[in-house]
């Protein structure tokens, strides 16, 4: 187990050292304001003792004083020995203490029961982060590993040799374990399942803010900002306007978290889309000779230059022509003239301290391009999930959604319509141009989709597809009626002979191909699970490759081809390619044109077919 060792000065040794404390996890109740108190205080070989509430501790280093230490007799036998009552298994709140406020600004988690399923479920956070001899990962499985399952944040390389330890949604929802439902997914086609990560609908929104852009450049005036260092970043939230983060946390704790809602971006990660909280990030920093990447200026020293000028204008002068012109009430570097004179005094201190070499460069960095002047701007390489090598991408993995409320629930349509926050939700892609604005773009070119794929898909779900299925219902109907009322009949021996009748050969066999296949899915979906669907799609595929064959014999051996039939054998070719391209093809555009076409062929071969028997099985009252 690794000690940190935290020297202050100029207290050196007195304070002792700070410790990693087993109780912080694995004692219940443990007193974590206590803890921070002491620490607070300088008191830091004594912290681990407060906080387990064996003792009091009296007096403060920070006051040039000798702790004392009453201890608590209650939590001793009469042989002196400690009785604790600690457990295995860590407390949820105990998790909490740590991980509420950094997943707050992070990714908006709230871990509270109104936001999340598995909460309300009374779940804990060791029922998924298995450790030690409850997991079943050999990465971390074993006594005294001490390794907690992890996950997998694609901005994240801390044990990335550990990523996706924890505990997979489908290790439950597939058996049944801690008594989860068993995920069907009914109506949904498999191939979402190969391509959507679980969050993506099953966090559908988010309730709480996450900080969507971080900004470093400036002195944040905003009221309420505590410890004052912390006034060096300004936070923004989803809808790219001013947070004020830590005025919030300082003022209202990390509990209250203002309702805050608001569809998240996705991104591709690893053959799958995920749901994220892409940060960016605009700072100072250094590029030195022989040093790969950029060195961000120390914040104590940014903070120092600031609070300096902030008390007396006089000093570092230029930062005075950093104005509001972002229309958001807050400063912002955003001209070459504010990017010069930021650049300038940052400079200008760091030389006075003997912090900056000749050869060293203080430039700008505003996600994934720095400057040195504001107006030449040299790229950054960065993953196509990220905006900028220099800020992270947080997965949303938290506070989800039950079946009933995630995207899909409703239908198709619930993704693919016109309107859809999935595809055309703006994402933020560049911080402020010269005029002070946000550059947005919508959520569909991220993902590498075309308008033309995503409309496609819209018009097929909306439109196309009720039409398809659920217009040739109305025809029924109304051909009903008509025989009804009309006087139109069935002619039983007109029908015997279609199966005779070459042309009438080619009309059932493109309803049959129809019937094994999108008549079922649409009438049956929303009541057969995803697998059954996949193995529905299977026999579409055999009956429909039979159906081509079969009709090409039918070309070869029929010499009577009359208007009907060449139309049918056209449909049927033009049935099988558009097919062949959803069956073989993997670009995402030409899959969602491709079967938009498909579609609307099926709709024209089903409307032909019809027609034809129709015509031939029906005639009217002499």
């Amino acid at each position: 187990m690794t000690l940190t060792v935290i020297i202050i000065k100029p207290f050196g040794a007195k304070t002792g050292v700070l410790e990693a404390d087993c109780l912080l996890c694995h004692l219940p109740g443990y007193n974590y304001e206590e803890r921070v108190r002491q620490i607070s205080l300088f008191n830091f070989r004594w912290a681990a003792t407060a906080g387990a509430g064996l003792a009091k501790v009296i007096g403060s280093v920070k006051q040039s004083e000798i702790p004392k230490v009453v201890y608590n007799l209650k939590f001793f036998d009469s042989q002196g020995r400690v009785k604790l009552p600690i457990v295995k298994e860590v407390p949820r709140e105990n998790c909490l203490f740590c991980h509420t406020e950094s997943d707050y600004k992070k990714r908006g988690a709230s871990y509270k029961m109104r936001d999340d399923v598995h909460t309300r479920a009374g779940l804990r956070c060791v029922d998924c982060h298995k450790a030690g001899s409850q997991a079943d990962d050999k990465r971390i499985s074993g006594v005294e590993k001490h390794e907690i399952g992890k996950g997998d944040d694609p901005g994240d390389f801390v044990r990335d040799d550990l990523d996706n330890t924890v505990r997979e949604c489908m290790d439950c929802h597939s058996q049944g374990l801690q008594g989860a439902p068993k995920a069907l997914h009914k109506g949904l086609p498999p191939r979402h399942l190969e391509k959507l990560a679980c969050q993506t609908c099953h966090v559908p929104f988010k309730a709480v803010k996450a900080a969507l852009i971080q900004d470093a450049t400036h002195f944040n005036p905003a009221p309420g900002i505590y410890p004052p260092p912390k006034r060096i970043w300004t936070f923004y939230g989803p809808d790219g306007k001013p947070w004020n983060y830590y005025g919030e946390l300082h003022r209202e704790g990390n509990t209250f978290q203002r309702v805050f809602t608001y569809t998240p971006v996705k991104v591709w990660y690893k053959g799958k889309i995920w749901p994220v909280n892409r940060v960016h990030s605009i700072w100072v920093g250094i590029v030195r000779p022989r040093v790969s990447g950029i060195d961000m200026v120390f914040m104590v020293d940014f903070f120092k230059m600031w609070k300096a000028h902030v008390n007396n204008p006089k000093k570092f002068p230029a930062l005075s022509e950093i104005k509001y012109n972002n229309s958001d009430g807050v400063p912002g570097v955003n001209r070459p003239a504010e990017v010069r004179a930021l650049l300038k005094e940052v400079r200008n201190y760091l030389k006075s301290s003997g912090k900056l070499s000749k050869q060293d460069k203080v430039v700008l960095v505003k996600d994934a391009s720095y400057t040195e002047d504001g107006k030449h701007w040299r790229k950054l390489d960065h993953f196509p999930w990220e905006v900028t090598p220099y800020a992270s991408v947080f997965k949303y993995s938290h506070d989800i959604y039950p079946a009933k409320a995630a995207l899909g629930a409703k239908g198709c349509t619930d993704c693919h319509n016109f309107d859809s926050l999935f595809f055309n939700r703006p994402v933020l892609i560049d911080l402020w141009d010269v005029q002070g604005k946000l550059q947005f773009e919508p959520n569909y070119k991220l993902l590498g989709y075309s308008k033309l794929a995503v409309n496609s898909g819209a018009f097929r779900q909306e439109i196309l597809e009720p039409v398809l299925y659920y217009g040739i219902v109305v025809v029924f109907i109304l051909l009903g009626l008509w025989m009804a009322f009309c006087g139109l009949r069935l002619d039983l021996e007109a029908l015997s002979i279609i199966p005779a009748w070459p042309t009438g050969r080619l009309m059932l066999l493109i309803l049959i191909v129809a019937i094994f296949g999108p008549t079922i899915n649409v009438i049956l979906g929303k009541f057969i699970s995803s697998a059954t669907l996949g193995h529905i799609a299977s026999i579409h595929k055999v009956v429909g490759i039979l159906g081509l064959l079969a009709a090409i014999y039918l070309l070869v051996v029929n010499n009577k081809k009359g208007l009907a039939f060449g139309l049918g054998i056209v449909i049927m070719i033009y049935q099988a390619i558009t097919g062949g391209m959803l069956l073989f093809c993997n670009n995402g555009n030409l899959r969602q044109v491709a079967f938009t076409l498909h579609d609307l062929g099926a709709l024209v071969a089903v409307i032909l077919a019809g027609l034809v028997i129709l015509w031939k099985s029906f005639r009217f009252k002499q």
